[in-house]
């Protein structure tokens, strides 16, 4: 016989693999009951648990939702290849092409197309540093001192797995949309007509601080409930109300305005429809609704409810924002040479490391590339050079 049979049933072929019947519920199933290190830790610890570890410290270390996912599952050929310890494995060659044939394909399946050289890099350096940390606390002996490089906490503890196996399928499908989604191109419901101009923040602010002393901002929040309300009662959709770190999914509707109203006075609400790939998120100390990848169905839903509520909708403007991080990197340009030490030069050095790092900034440099902006406009943060010479002068002026 030359396939294997999953828990859902499907005859699988490892050394054929068809893409379409790599299911990630068989994925989650299969590494939670597989225990690493050949079952010679201190305690059942899976590997599905070792995989959400790396997750969470690609995330950690704002690596791209890729990157994110790869780290997910980068171990996710075992659940149809099981496991060989790294001094065995290296020996067998015909396993460590049929793993790395399967893995392209799971790539291929869940990411889009294979990963680049220096995403499997970040990959492979974080898969080391759990390693690490897993000796620490689950061996008799340290592998390494690696793990003190790792900025998520990873406490290697017992789960159930079942409940890891719930946490990881969550991962793949809701957690990492999440993360691809906010680095998209968004709308935003608001009080007021369009962005607040660059200089203007201030007054912005005091518009805030308003409504948050004088208790408008409970109104404005009951007044948003019953849009993010009409949404779910139109969609299939799943909820996310921080600080807790679990989804509600299909969430009925008294759910949803109750969250808006109350729960965004300490965290925040987000509502994502997986299958239309759009997220409607409410900060509590935002007076505006982001909407992010909205489909053409969406808006237009939206845009009758904006005006049936007095608010306004709009889209963050390319120009506007090529403007904005062009006045930062002016600012900051400044700064280092006459108060390198201030905080608004730390805040402004990251604002611009974080878009020169996002897809927006890439979206914009296409722009560029393609002729598409007007010729006066300014563009220097769209030069590799000159955005990357402005953050090595910071390092610079900074050690």
């Amino acid at each position: 016989m030359s396939y294997i049979t999953t828990v859902s049933g499907i005859h699988f072929y490892p050394l054929d693999p068809n893409p379409d019947d790599i299911d990630i519920n068989d994925i989650a199933h299969a590494l939670s009951l597989i225990c690493r290190a050949n079952g010679h830790f201190r305690h059942f610890y899976s590997v599905a648990q070792h995989c959400i570890a790396c997750a969470e410290e690609a995330i950690e270390r704002g690596y791209s939702p890729e990157v994110i996912l790869g780290c997910l599952l980068h171990d996710a050929s075992e659940a149809y290849l099981c496991d060989v310890t790294r001094p065995v494995k290296k020996h067998i060659p015909q396993y460590l092409r049929a793993e790395e044939k399967l893995q392209d394909v799971i790539w291929e399946r869940f990411i889009g197309r294979k990963l680049t050289d220096a995403e499997q890099q970040q990959i492979f350096e974080i898969d080391d540093h759990i390693l690490s940390q897993e000796f620490h606390l689950l061996m008799p002996e340290n592998l390494n001192e690696d793990y003190r490089k790792l900025k998520s906490a990873c406490a290697c503890d017992y789960q159930d797995p079942q409940v890891v196996k719930a946490r990881f399928i969550q991962m793949a499908t809701l957690d990492i949309t999440v993360e691809r989604l906010l680095e998209d191109d968004y709308w935003i419901i608001d009080i007021l007509p369009s962005q607040i101009p660059v200089g203007k923040q201030a007054e912005y602010r005091a518009l805030t601080d308003e409504y948050f002393e004088s208790g408008k901002v409970a109104e404005l929040h009951r007044r948003y409930a019953d849009i993010l309300t009409m949404i779910n009662g139109r969609f299939k959709t799943a909820m996310l109300c921080m600080p807790e770190d679990e989804w509600t999914i299909s969430p009925c509707d008294i759910a949803v305005k109750d969250a808006v109203i109350h729960h965004t006075e300490r965290g925040c609400v987000d509502l994502l429809l997986p299958e239309e790939e759009t997220l409607i998120s409410l900060q509590s100390e935002d007076l505006y609704i982001t909407v992010y990848h909205p489909t053409e169905e969406i808006l237009s839903l939206l845009r009758q409810a904006v005006s049936e509520s007095g608010f306004y909708i709009w889209q963050t403007p390319q120009i506007e924002r090529i403007k904005k991080y062009e006045s930062y990197m002016d600012e900051a340009t400044l700064l280092i040479r006459t108060d390198r030490n201030s905080d608004r030069l730390n805040y402004l050095i990251s604002e611009l490391e974080a878009y020169y790092e996002s897809v927006k900034w890439r979206k914009d440099f296409e722009s560029d590339e393609a002729g598409l902006l007007p010729k006066n406009l300014k563009r220097g943060v769209l030069s590799e050079d000159g955005i990357n010479d402005l953050l090595d002068e910071y390092k610079e002026v900074s050690e």
